[in-house]
């Protein structure tokens, strides 16, 4: 059981999977000796040993068949969770400033296809790799004060860290808070021990940011980015890097 009484099926049984996944049934597959030759269906939650299974995976598996967000770690002032489609709003409203986006991507002029983007991602990011790019949600308020996490980017070795604040809320420690500890649950949680970030030169307040976690420049990379119209285009970064080794 996992927490609040959610229900959880745990099962060996190919068919048993297959009737709880048509039903959008929570379920976990165990696997074992009697069913290596079984066909489960595609992104069942499995584990090898029963003693895997703990409050916070079956907490979890609840929540992702229920749709309901991930809550990643806390801070003293932040909630690092899971997006939400019902966020999109409150991140409109944080990329009006012109500032946000000096050195970052907007969001789709659409607000309906950032809304569908954002339902694909929690999909097939969230989904597939269990981490992904957070929202930072102040503890006071309960409002999304911007976003930070952890991305795969091909051809670079270990996660990408990336972050944005809303306006008023920066300069006030908040990205180091919620940056720092990102990385602390990808080592421990993770166990991830690489991770890179990449930043526009000019962009002083993200360099600060690198070095006060401990991150060193890595040299300058060209990097491919498509824009809204599918244009691609070519920019120059200063990768830096962090190791926890």
């Amino acid at each position: 059981m996992a927490d609040n009484f959610h229900e959880v099926k745990i099962t060996e049984s190919a068919q048993e999977a297959s009737f709880f996944d048509a039903n959008k049934i929570p379920y976990i597959v165990w696997l074992n000796d009697r069913n290596q030759s079984s066909s489960f269906p595609s992104g069942a939650y499995c584990v090898e040993q029963l003693s895997d299974i703990d409050t916070q995976y079956l907490e979890r598996v609840y929540r992702r068949f229920m749709g309901i967000p991930w809550d990643i770690v806390e801070t003293q002032r932040l909630r690092i969770r899971e997006i939400a489609v019902e966020d999109v709003v409150q991140l409109y409203e944080l990329y009006q400033d012109e500032s946000v986006v000096r050195y970052m991507d907007g969001l789709l002029p659409d607000p309906d296809q950032e809304m569908e983007y954002t339902k694909e991602y929690i999909q097939n990011v969230y989904g597939f790799y269990g981490f992904g790019m957070w929202v930072l949600e102040e503890k006071e308020s309960g409002k999304v004060i911007g976003r930070a996490g952890l991305e795969y980017r091909e051809g670079f070795d270990g996660l990408e860290m990336g972050y944005m604040l809303g306006v008023k809320y920066q300069h006030k420690g908040y990205a180091y808070e919620a940056c720092s500890a990102i990385l602390s649950y990808g080592v421990s949680e993770l166990e991830q021990k690489e991770y890179c970030s990449f930043v526009n030169k000019e962009n002083a307040a993200s360099i600060r940011l690198c070095q006060r976690l401990g991150f060193v420049p890595n040299g300058t990379v060209q990097l491919s980015e498509m824009n809204f119209d599918g244009l691609v285009t070519e920019r120059e970064y200063v990768q830096y890097v962090y190791s926890a080794c």
